[in-house]
């Protein structure tokens, strides 16, 4: 028997012939197959089921499923073990990773073909159709992003080993139907210029900077930039990594190690993560905030850290508070020649205010971008706070469109999907969740009046993620601050506008 993922859930018989399953018989298999080789309590697979609509008895309904599930195919090892069940069974999906992973053993011609076997196992998205539970819906994003890097990896495969024109019209598809995908875009400019096509690589590219300002507020990654570059002068042109000159490292922070990056000379400027943030996320150029530290770190030497459970300092939290929080801010300033200056955007600005307070002589200037200091007086609906960090908890990384549209008023479909992707390659659902309760209650109004460091600070009147108000009363509240309203309804700057907030900045910490 054959069990099948990359598209519809279905079995097979060994010769391939399709087993009828019902609509409930294929979430209960799809719910256990996501979590092969796990126990799946029947309280989850119960609701998973039915949700709402359960029936009188949810477990004896369970069980008849079970029961049907075994007889429809016999031979599951479908194993009844307390608290519900479990599967133990290999899927497509599995000789799918199998190959991926054996294909970055071998030199580019067997990277090619065995990128392509595992390629040619999909037959749509993963888990789609009735079987889209919960829990198969976290296993098919993780197998449709494998799938998606898997299509970029195959197509380099094919340049390197000198088949561009195999390439390029399936590579072309590639990119319009995922036009954000910033490695895909890069490939598309290489292969069109290994193929003489240097004018048409031109233009793909200034089709990228110009969607990408228009759907996300970036500029192109410096390694995107770079290939431009050597296509404008007819230079060889390979794949270069996001930020060849990122040097990373680690600090503790009490119990704590957090992962820390570097780049650049010049004076050092710290720049606090976010909610959800990641070092590699941030050096790829598909942060929000890329695009602004891409600019500063030609004036600068740049520090950038992941919060514990977040990026590259993955693992459990159990304090997502303000104290843990300029524990690890504190950590990373005390490998480093004091005093120096601190960058806090968005749902940083608490963590510096804090750090500024207790530690004065630590700190030389403060700039402040899309963010806040008293949380409870900024964030009014504790309504809608409430049922922003449940949807985090319940639907994290499926493309929310009402994060992007928060983030860019009028986001596209694509837009979501990078934000999305940008969120959950930060930090797991809980994680996220977590931080983003505190964040909404943390409330350092108080401390204001105590840091001598002077600040700038710059907000949009219009942004939706932390409101104008934010931005004022932290001003207010500061003995020695400027603030720059900035005109529209974006959160962190626009790229229209970087050569504005870049200027104020660099004036500001000169």
């Amino acid at each position: 028997m054959r069990l099948r993922v990359l598209g519809a859930v279905r079995a097979e018989t060994a010769d391939g012939t399709p087993i009828p399953l019902g609509d409930r018989q294929r979430s209960l298999l799809a719910a256990l197959l996501a979590r092969a080789g796990r126990v799946v309590p029947a309280d989850l697979l119960a609701e998973l089921i039915w949700g709402d609509a359960q029936p009188a008895d949810p477990v004896a309904a369970l069980h008849s499923q079970v029961s049907r599930l075994r007889r429809t195919l016999p031979g599951l090892a479908l194993i009844t073990e307390p608290p519900g069940y479990v599967l133990r069974a290999e899927t497509d999906a599995d000789r799918f990773d199998q190959l991926v992973a054996s294909a970055f053993k071998d030199d580019p011609a067997t990277r090619e073909r065995l990128l392509g076997e595992a390629l040619a196992l999909w037959h749509g998205p993963a888990y789609a159709g009735p079987a889209d539970t919960e829990i198969a819906r976290l296993e098919a994003i993780r197998l449709d992003e494998a799938r998606l890097q898997a299509t970029e990896q195959w197509h380099e495969a094919l340049l390197e080993t000198g088949q561009a024109a195999r390439s390029l019209p399936r590579l072309e598809a590639f990119v319009a139907e995922h036009p954000l995908r910033e490695a895909a875009r890069d490939l598309l400019l290489r292969t069109l210029f290994a193929l003489g096509r240097q004018a048409d690589a031109l233009d793909a590219y200034r089709q990228y900077v110009r969607l990408l300002a228009e759907e996300l507020g970036l500029e192109p990654s410096a390694a995107i930039r770079e290939t431009q570059l050597r296509i404008l002068r007819q230079e060889p042109v390979h794949h270069a990594p996001p930020l060849a000159g990122l040097k990373t490292f680690s600090v503790k922070a009490g119990d704590r190690t957090i992962a820390t990056a570097s780049l650049g000379s010049g004076p050092p400027l710290v720049a606090l993560p976010g909610w959800v943030t990641s070092i590699d996320v941030v050096a790829a150029g598909r942060d929000p905030r890329s695009s602004l530290l891409q600019r500063l770190v030609a004036g600068h030497k740049i520090t950038i850290y992941d919060r514990q459970g977040t990026g590259l300092s993955r693992g459990p939290v159990t304090d997502f508070g303000l104290a843990a929080a300029v524990t690890e801010l504190h950590a990373v300033l005390s490998g480093m020649d004091t005093p120096v200056n601190l960058l806090a955007m968005s749902e940083a600005g608490p963590v510096a205010v804090a750090l500024a307070a207790a530690h004065p002589s630590l700190v030389d200037r403060l700039v402040f971008v899309g963010t806040y200091a008293d949380g409870p007086a900024t964030f009014r609906r504790p309504d809608l706070n409430a049922a922003l960090v449940a949807m985090v908890r319940t639907h994290w990384g499926l493309g929310s469109k009402l994060f992007a549209d928060l983030f860019r008023p009028g986001a596209g479909e694509a837009a979501a999907r990078h934000l999305a992707e940008v969120l959950r390659d930060s930090a797991d659902r809980d994680i996220a969740a977590g931080y983003l309760e505190a964040a909404y209650d943390v409330d350092t109004a108080g401390l204001l009046p105590k840091i001598t460091a002077p600040a700038l600070v710059l907000h949009y009147r219009g942004d939706r993620v932390i409101p104008f108000d934010g931005g004022r009363q932290l001003a207010g509240g500061l003995p020695n601050a400027r603030l720059v309203p900035l005109d529209g309804r974006y959160h962190l700057p626009d790229a229209a506008d970087l050569d504005r907030v870049v200027d104020l900045i660099t004036e500001f910490l000169s």
